[in-house]
């Protein structure tokens, strides 16, 4: 059990749990009933014949939630992210991810929309998968099934839809291949002749369309979208972007078992992880030789 100090009082939290057992733990504090007593009062003031209070009250579940591990982290003082530290950092945006994918799935089938609202949600996306990217390269689950399914016993304990859960699933399943994808790419980056450092993308670099950042050779800084099939590479590069970002397959494959028998790890294999150190030595160099060339054109 690890006590999680904040405004003076704390909360108990047990090491090693998953989404869903912490997103129980924190429902049977002190801290959350009390936050979620104090907005249900504010509720039954505002309430009017028209008002779906028990819609209401569902809703309340998961924002509680998210501001008590807000106020966990907050108030953190040692540096080093613990285990702990990462599910907070799901459950604190979690109401706010889900909602940001269905407006976004909703601009891409033809909804209005304003390009700052738009931005936002993306940031939000962003965030979140930069948070679910940490939990799967430290380990915290071996399997995308696994945590799938745990994330979505959190939500089902926090009160969101059924609907919500079914879509968190699609989104999910979205998310954690190409977060797979990236941890498997940088991994074998790092391991690829010429390489000397691999950084990952910060938030506004990903919202440009740059997943990592590559120093390759003494003089070479290489911007890359990593993408999880080559089809979708090619198409990324032949539309309209900038130049000194450059799409590439990440070289891995989880119909040939890349990702285990059965598609559902979230590490890539060493035998896999060797063969793409190849790969990539051909593709670097390759965009090294197109970049020098549109230098020269100039």
């Amino acid at each position: 059990m690890i006590l999680l100090y904040y405004s003076n009082h704390c909360m108990e939290i047990t090491r090693g749990l998953g989404v869903a057992e912490i997103a129980w733990e924190i429902t049977k504090s002190s801290e959350y009933e009390e936050r979620q007593r104090k907005i249900v009062v504010g509720i039954g003031r505002a309430a009017t014949r028209e008002f779906n209070l028990e819609s209401s009250y569902r809703l309340v579940d998961r924002y509680v939630a998210s501001g008590v591990a807000d106020d966990v982290l907050r108030v953190r003082i040692d540096t080093c992210k613990t285990h702990e530290d990462r599910i907070l950092e799901l459950i604190r945006v979690m109401p706010y991810w889900i909602r940001a994918e269905e407006k976004l799935e909703s601009y891409r089938e033809g909804a209005f929309y304003i390009p700052e609202n738009k931005k936002k949600n993306k940031e939000t996306a962003v965030t979140f998968n930069k948070v679910v990217r940490d939990i799967i390269s430290k380990g915290q689950y071996a399997r995308k099934s696994e945590l799938i399914s745990d994330v979505q016993g959190a939500m089902e304990c926090l009160g969101y839809s059924d609907e919500e859960i079914e879509n968190a699933y699609k989104f999910l399943a979205h998310v954690i291949n190409g977060m797979r994808h990236e941890i498997a790419a940088e991994i074998a980056l790092r391991k690829t002749r010429g390489v000397r450092a691999v950084y990952m993308a910060s938030v506004d670099d990903d919202l440009s369309g740059i997943d990592l950042i590559v120093k390759y050779g003494n003089e070479y800084i290489i911007g890359l979208d990593i993408k999880s099939t080559p089809d979708s590479a090619r198409n990324a590069n032949n539309s309209d972007r900038d130049k000194g970002r450059h799409a590439i397959w990440s070289g891995f494959d989880h119909r040939r078992g890349d990702f285990g028998f059965y598609e559902d790890n979230l590490m890539p294999s060493n035998k896999a992880v060797k063969k793409a150190r190849s790969f990539y030595e051909t593709e670097l160099e390759e965009i090294v030789r197109k970049e020098v060339g549109r230098h020269k054109k100039k």
